[in-house]
């Protein structure tokens, strides 16, 4: 064979090579893939969970949800203690605080004989949208599947829920529980008229009250959520169960969770499958606007701190995903004339240094944490 027909006989082959290559590499992923996303549907119903809640409740707001309430009443209510309302951070559920009977502060305040509520935001666990209701409501028509954003938890399910709370009680106010983006909603709430005076008391853990210190690009959140209608859990949590399942100290270091059981419980129930990336392209604008303001900015909500005038009760970890002072702001701007604020660390006297996600979520917490909690309902209710 001649030197030139040797050549004619490379090239193919060599222009070949990297095409097969990369498909074996691609068929390769996708395998593993499949493999992880068969092995967590062998492994997920072992860790499901149930909410046994005495009763379970609809709030409806004006624009055609139904959001879940899942209510523990004690056996023997206190009287002149007001209801508490308890609610979840962004993309989890009901279980971010209500696990199990192991490790749960919606249980844990019905053992202190409060009544409480855990909430779902829409979107979220429970929560559906009710199709007949927003279509015969002016105005408030379905605009899609994944159609809201955080306008929505402050403006319209903050105060829908109250609203079912007061109106079940009988009670005048409600205590609120908020973490993460839970509490976040009740700063941004209480820049609008009315809110503070349905709140008698608030404890809020890790949860943003200013963006300005937090102030970031993030290019690639806003093109995905200008992209994608749905910011997808579902997609990430097969692959990640499985993971934690045969190695119980991955996450450890990030979320401070060694657990297997505890880990896997919380993929398997506690994160929502799908988001809306309206919600992330608003958390987007926050953060490279370094405001915390409603989406076109008509509404500023760090003006919601200065307007709390209930009595306060801020917590952060001492290992969180965001800057303290984003935290520390709507302490300090706070004008209640009784407030406190304490950091979970091991300097304070705790037994660990306390993190964003097993702050309420960890063997520890119904010893530390809870009772820290429950102890300000108790000292801030009305008897």
């Amino acid at each position: 064979m001649s030197n030139g027909h040797l050549i004619c006989a490379i090239i193919p082959i060599a222009a070949i090579t990297p095409i097969a290559a990369v498909t074996a590499t691609v068929a390769i992923v996708l395998a593993v893939i499949a493999l992880f996303a068969i092995a967590w549907r062998m492994i997920r119903p072992r860790y499901l969970l149930a909410t046994p809640a005495d009763e379970i409740h609809f709030a409806a707001t004006l624009d055609g949800w139904d959001l879940a309430l899942y209510r523990y009443r004690p056996q023997s209510l206190v009287a002149g203690r007001e209801p508490i309302v308890l609610c979840h951070g962004m993309l989890s559920n009901r279980f971010n605080v209500d696990l199990d009977e192991e490790v749960s502060l919606a249980r844990f305040l019905r053992q202190r004989g409060f009544d409480a509520w855990v909430m779902e935001l829409r979107g979220h666990g429970g929560s559906r949208r009710s199709k007949e209701r927003a279509t015969s409501t002016p105005g408030s028509g379905v605009r899609g599947r994944f159609d809201w954003n955080i306008d929505d938890y402050i403006q319209r399910d903050l105060a829908a829920v109250i609203d079912h709370v007061r109106r079940a009680t009988g009670a005048d106010q409600v205590h609120w529980f908020g973490h993460s983006m839970g509490g976040m909603i009740l700063y941004g709430a209480c820049a609008l008229p009315g809110t503070t005076r349905s709140i008698r008391s608030a404890v809020l853990t890790d949860a943003p009250a200013s963006f300005a210190t937090l102030r970031a690009r993030v290019p690639l959140g806003r093109a995905y959520a200008r992209l994608f209608p749905a910011v997808p859990p579902a997609l990430v949590i097969p692959i990640l169960g499985p993971l934690v399942w045969l190695l119980p100290d991955l996450m450890g270091p990030r979320y401070g969770i060694r657990d297997r059981k505890l880990m896997v419980s919380l993929l398997a129930n506690a994160i929502i499958p799908w988001g809306s990336s309206r919600a992330l392209l608003q958390f987007c604008d926050m953060l490279e606007s370094g405001r915390f303001r409603s989406d076109g900015g008509g509404v500023d909500y760090e003006q919601g701190a200065s307007r709390m005038d209930f009595p306060l009760l801020v917590l952060s970890s001492a290992r969180k995903m965001l800057d303290e002072r984003s935290i520390l702001f709507g302490y300090e701007k706070s004008i209640a004339a009784d407030k406190r604020y304490v950091r979970l660390s091991r300097a304070e006297g705790y037994s660990t240094d306390y993190t964003h996600s097993n702050l309420l979520l960890s063997a520890s917490s119904p010893r530390e944490v809870f009772p820290l909690i429950a102890q300000w309902y108790e000292d801030h209710s009305s008897a």
